[in-house]
């Protein structure tokens, strides 16, 4: 059974892990296809899901060494030597590979096992950034009204309605989880996630705590995020900034730079133990600077040079850095073979350095037939937030070139 954990298509999740979006939309992870997910939570409970159809067909299929459509977005990524959501959870959770063996025929697995729990209580967020949405963002929602007309679900979701039914059902799960993360909407703003968080201090329970944060807001109500951090060990906080300064402000609208800057450096003080990476999301947007911002915060102090994990954007495809001009491919390729001399000189890891190659590889596919999507979506936002995108990132002013004359 051990060997199912160097298949190319073999997955640990479907056995330890759920994935569940704002407005209850459920998946296998965070990974899967948008368009293929196993459940809801307004409709199902937690177990009816986890046993559901759809999930017990993908159990089934990777057992059979198949390729399942809901794993895509890992298997393009791991086509382009990226390491993978798939890869790092055979590792982190080999241990529940007995889960494995108990598969019944039908491909179910008895009782929930959220040995990693990734639940997105809400949308809740205060930012709007460039390559989200209204479903994750509510602060995006009126945006989304002005420039289209009309949303297909509320303005402020929730994984269920009746959250205090869903607390309830999810409580004895609680105990069995060794793993959670925490991302949104914005986690360090929803009342959940303080809840859950009180509930294993009072149980004496150390759980691994994984985030996605957006890392403008560090106190809730009058709690600090610092305090309830110091009482776990492992504490991981991966922040969700793709650029510096005025860049950065534009891909998150509502950010404010200076603020993130303290934000860190208080970290630095008050939680020294916490593990701090930054996770870019890497589009047409800021790939030719990503350099220069990761060198900033290192030379700063803010960041060990070997704390960065890429994330690069898939959806929507017109953002992707594929759509780009080959002169502009040429700068890119240039600038990354400095950031891998100045990263071999500080005895980075080959692993980080790459990160970086692997952008440079997928570079090379050709999308520039996106360009003109691209610019009208850009526009449209632009206009409704009195911004500019070649302003702000004038090295792109080149996409615009023999399109529209």
């Amino acid at each position: 059974m051990t060997e199912l954990l160097k298949s190319k298509t073999f997955c640990m999740l479907p056995w330890t892990h759920m994935h569940m979006w704002p407005a209850g939309t459920t998946y296998p992870c965070c990974m899967a296809d948008p368009d293929i997910p196993i459940g809801n939570t307004q409709e199902q409970s937690i177990q009816e899901i986890w046993n559901g159809d759809r999930m017990k067909e993908l159990r089934l299929n990777l057992l059979k060494g198949e390729k399942d459509p809901i794993c895509r977005r890992c298997h393009e990524l791991e086509d382009n030597n990226v390491w993978t959501l798939r890869k790092s959870s055979n590792s982190n959770f080999k241990n529940h590979i007995d889960k494995v063996k108990e598969t019944a025929e039908d491909g179910s697995a008895g009782d929930v096992n959220l040995a990693y729990m990734d639940i997105r209580f809400s949308n809740l967020c205060n930012l709007k950034c460039r390559s989200c949405g209204p479903l994750f963002s509510s602060s995006w929602f009126d945006d989304h009204v002005q420039m289209y007309g009309s949303v297909p679900h509320k303005k402020f979701l929730k994984v269920r309605d009746n959250m205090i039914n869903f607390m309830d059902e999810l409580d004895p799960l609680l105990d069995t989880v060794e793993r959670v993360y925490w991302a949104g909407g914005e986690p360090l703003i929803t009342d959940e996630h303080y809840q859950i968080l009180d509930k294993w201090i009072e149980r004496d329970k150390d759980v691994v705590m994984d985030y996605t944060t957006n890392f403008t807001q560090m106190r809730f109500k009058k709690k600090s995020i610092y305090e309830y951090w110091n009482h776990f060990k492992d504490v991981r906080v991966a922040a969700s900034l793709d650029a510096n300064h005025k860049r950065a402000e534009y891909l998150r609208k509502n950010m404010d730079w200076e603020q993130v800057v303290e934000n860190r450096r208080t970290m630095l003080e008050q939680c020294p133990h916490v593990y701090f990476e930054i996770t870019p999301t890497v589009s047409v947007y800021n790939v030719l600077n990503l350099p220069d911002f990761h060198k900033e915060w290192i030379e700063e102090g803010l960041l060990d040079p070997g704390n960065i994990r890429v994330n690069i954007l898939l959806d929507p495809t017109y953002m992707r850095f594929q759509i780009l001009k080959s002169s502009m491919k040429d700068k890119i390729r240039k600038r990354y073979e400095e950031h891998y001399r100045y990263l071999k000189g500080l005895n980075v890891n080959n692993f980080v350095i790459g990160q970086f190659k692997n952008i440079v590889n997928m570079m090379e596919h050709d999308r520039s037939e996106e360009i003109k999507m691209f610019l009208f979506k850009t526009n449209k936002v632009d206009k409704l937030r009195e911004e500019n995108v070649f302003k702000t990132f004038p090295e792109l002013k080149g996409l615009a070139n023999g399109i529209f004359d």
